[in-house]
């Protein structure tokens, strides 16, 4: 464990690749998701692609399938992680799978934002359970600034109606997509016209899946740092 090293918890945080303003390719984190966790007193660490491609130019369906020798790396990675974050972007690839379904399958506590909880759920019921956010919709569940966009009402019962202790919240929202439906996770939050704003997989630590942005709201919203700190304190 790394940890055992830092003597601080570790999170595993998946790494995006994109492009800069010059058109070289990286991969990176956002910055709200290395300073969330340094908030809450633990490392961020990227977890890269391994394989050698670009994976920007080119189409999911064509990145090579991992290799044994991969699949054992990120083993081992997760192994040393206290626990995955799965953040935002706009596309996911089968290193992100892989890694998620492993730490399931091992019981690391896993917090999935906005993609992040997309990818949890299709996963769970393949990429047919995304639909794009309808243009009728009450509100538009893409604005980039505002602190706060719309209501979230949560189950009382549910894990997540636990952590925040309220059955309503008011959250941030940015995501073009949404899950539709679940299988073995459960829909546990819906906005106030009806689209699905939080997953959870029952009798696992923690699996949660949101589909707003806490990490950028630690500094103003209880209800983000309640978040947080019961994905943290399950490590």
């Amino acid at each position: 464990m790394f940890h055992e090293i830092f003597n601080k918890k570790v999170i595993g945080i998946l790494g995006r690749p994109t492009v800069d303003f010059e058109d070289d390719k990286q991969v990176a984190i956002l910055d709200d998701y290395r300073r969330a966790v340094i908030k809450k007193g633990c490392i961020p660490y990227i977890i890269c692609p391994l394989a050698d491609t670009k994976y920007v130019d080119q189409k999911r369906k064509n990145i090579p399938e991992l290799t044994e020798d991969e699949k054992n790396t990120y083993r081992k990675i997760v192994d040393m992680c206290d626990g995955i974050l799965i953040t935002g972007g706009y596309s996911w690839y089968n290193y992100d799978e892989f890694v998620a379904k492993y730490a399931i399958e091992k019981d690391k506590p896993i917090l999935g934002i906005c993609m992040g909880m997309q990818l949890l759920a299709s996963l769970d019921n393949n990429e047919n359970c995304l639909k794009a956010n309808s243009l009728i919709s009450d509100f538009d569940h893409r604005q980039e600034t505002k602190k706060y966009v719309h209501d979230v009402i949560i189950n009382k019962n549910s894990y997540l109606g636990k952590i925040v202790n309220s059955e309503k919240i008011k959250v941030n929202s940015k995501h073009r997509y949404h899950v539709s439906k679940v299988n073995n996770f459960i829909i546990t939050a819906y906005s106030t016209d009806g689209i699905p704003e939080a997953i959870e997989l029952p009798n696992k630590k923690f699996v949660i899946g949101v589909q707003w942005h806490p990490e950028k709201m630690l500094e103003y919203d209880e209800y983000a740092n309640k978040i947080f700190d019961e994905f943290v304190s399950k490590f």
